[in-house]
């Protein structure tokens, strides 16, 4: 059995690129849920609440640098 690959290594470009893919994920689906005739609603928010863990996660992941004074205090 083969196993899955635990580790990526991928561009801030295309991490960039699959956010905004993933936002206009969102965006489609919260229209369509918006929509009076749509039936789908609850499955659409379903969806759009796992993409929005999955952005999450995405996020919890980058490394954010700040800036910080010579002691290493941060600055703010």
């Amino acid at each position: 059995m083969s196993n899955y690959n635990q580790m990526f290594k991928l561009t801030i470009k295309e991490v960039d690129l699959i956010e905004r893919a993933l936002r206009a994920q969102i965006g489609h689906l919260s229209r369509m849920e918006a929509s009076p005739h749509h039936e789908g609603a609850l499955d659409n928010h379903n969806k759009i609440i796992e993409i929005m863990h999955v952005l999450g996660t995405l996020h919890n992941q980058k490394i954010w640098y700040g800036q910080t004074h010579r002691t290493g205090v941060p600055m703010g």
